[in-house]
């Protein structure tokens, strides 16, 4: 059999998942043509197929060190790398890809990916496009597109291209990841604070019958949050029954696990107001004001609870944007999360007063401040600095455009289990950040003269949750809230 003939039978075999059959068929002819590019080529690809990575980034970088013109070996290479998530090395390989080839809408689209993971938005909205302009039938691109456009804040054109998404795969069937457009135009609708809009996504999702099990769940605890917000508890009860398959999937994503928090979060969160622990707490009425917390889960065990500000009594409505971040607020380029913050503030009525309570994100020890702080070699102090003078100037020109008072709520001091999740000697490091987080709040809201839920200093001790208010390694009892208001009005 000839070369070329043995090297087809091989790329055959891979792509029917003969993985060692294919070897062998290459290492056949690779002991006669040790050189041959493309045998090298289709080693690599099945080394990849099983997993061995590393061998497989080898086999490439050999194949292109013998021809570097060919735009598949640099594109194939490239998907490791993003595999990897290493977006930097397989944003090279893309581009040297389509430097060969332009018009390859894989390689176009992938290399949206990598920019969009490294905060370049608009140049991942460029390169989606062109991947769409190639191939119109591939629902993954609309879908990306869409993602992108709602990361911007540019919520209309998210929601047209989430649509088209579902349309394209409908006709096409091309796409992978046809499902995930309910519950990208279910969390956009969410942002949108249309809340019926987004119920009524999550119903067209589960009603379509093409969801897995992971999307189904997904959709189901999304309702949940709305449902435990606006007090249907009845309904949120029978939506995280039928989500409790959340927490028994082999090897979930990160996505699942997320949302796994929030299940689990929620459910304890129904059994103590059902326990009638914190019966105290849950005493408002209809005729009582609203004060509003505005946070992302932080924000749902204060809800509906009664406080006492200034002499007056409220019922804290607690209003929701997920994954918020205080980092988000104070990025030069418009997103998602200032959009949506801007749209809620802007339909409070006149005079409102407004507990605004992010940042618990910024503090963890598996993302924001303490791990950028590390990888960039920057100063926390003038990370913290920096991010909250800017936070809360923003914070204050919104206050004003508006006509609403902005409270401010700080950081609680780390669960010690969170704290834990680090090395030991790198602990002290994770706990000071947290400590000069709140000091800093402290200073700035002092010479702004606005007012500071300390719960920081409620929490704390030694720089260690107190382990008096945490009902879980992040979040604080309902009772938290109205203590910290009470605590203000005695000062």
């Amino acid at each position: 059999m000839s070369i070329q003939s043995n090297l087809a039978n091989a790329e055959a075999l891979y792509r029917q998942a003969k993985y060692s059959e294919s070897l062998e068929l290459c290492n056949k002819v690779l002991a006669k043509k040790p050189k041959l590019a493309h045998a090298i080529h289709i080693v690599a690809l099945n080394n990849y197929a099983q997993g061995e990575f590393e061998t497989a980034i080898i086999a490439f970088k050999k194949a292109i060190a013998i021809n570097d013109q060919q735009s598949s070996f640099h594109s194939n290479l490239g998907n490791i790398y993003l595999d990897q998530e290493d977006f930097s090395l397989a944003s090279r390989c893309f581009e040297k890809a389509l430097a060969l080839e332009p018009l390859l809408p894989e390689a176009n689209y992938n290399l949206s990916i990598c920019l969009h993971n490294q905060g370049k938005l608009k140049e991942a909205e460029n390169y989606c496009k062109k991947a769409i302009l190639q191939d119109a039938t591939n629902s993954d691109f609309q879908l990306h597109l869409g993602v992108i456009y709602y990361d911007r804040g540019q919520f209309e054109n998210a929601a047209i291209a989430f649509l088209k998404s579902l349309e394209v795969q409908q006709k096409h069937q091309k796409g992978r990841t046809k499902v995930d457009a309910y519950w990208q135009l279910f969390s956009l609708h969410l942002s949108q604070h249309r809340y019926q809009d987004a119920i009524q996504t999550a119903d067209l999702g589960i009603q379509s019958q093409q969801l897995s099990d992971e999307q189904l769940c997904s959709l189901l605890i999304g309702k949940t949050i709305i449902f435990f917000l606006f007090n249907h508890l009845e309904e949120a009860k029978q939506a995280l029954q039928l989500s409790e398959i959340i927490h028994h999937f082999p090897a979930p994503s990160k996505h699942i696990k997320n949302i796994g928090v929030f299940h689990t979060y929620i459910k304890n969160l129904i059994a103590l107001e059902d326990s009638g622990v914190y019966r105290d707490c849950y005493t408002a009425n209809d005729e009582m004001k609203d004060i509003y917390f505005v946070s992302e889960s932080h924000g749902f065990a204060p809800n509906r609870t009664t406080i006492n500000y200034k002499n007056e009594n409220y019922r804290v409505k607690s209003l929701f944007i997920m994954g918020a971040k205080v980092i988000h607020f104070v990025k030069e380029e418009e997103n998602k999360y200032q959009v949506s913050l801007v749209s809620l503030l802007r339909d409070l009525p006149r005079g409102s007063k407004v507990v605004i309570g992010f940042g618990e994100i910024d503090c963890r020890p598996d993302e924001g401040i303490y791990p950028y702080s590390l990888k960039s070699q920057r100063d926390y102090k003038t990370v913290i600095n920096d991010m909250l003078t800017k936070y809360i100037e923003a914070l204050r020109s919104i206050a004003d455009s508006f006509e609403i008072e902005i409270i401010l709520y700080g950081v609680p001091a780390p669960h010690p289990q969170s704290i834990e999740t680090l090395d030991e000697p790198k602990q002290q490091g994770f706990i000071d950040i947290i400590d000069y987080y709140n000091q800093v709040l402290r200073e700035i809201c002092r010479g702004q003269k606005m007012t500071l839920l300390d719960v920081y200093s409620l929490t704390n001790a030694a720089g260690k949750s107190n382990l008096q208010y945490h009902i879980d390694d992040h979040h604080l009892s309902p009772k938290t809230v109205p203590i910290l208001f009470s605590n203000l009005n005695n000062s």
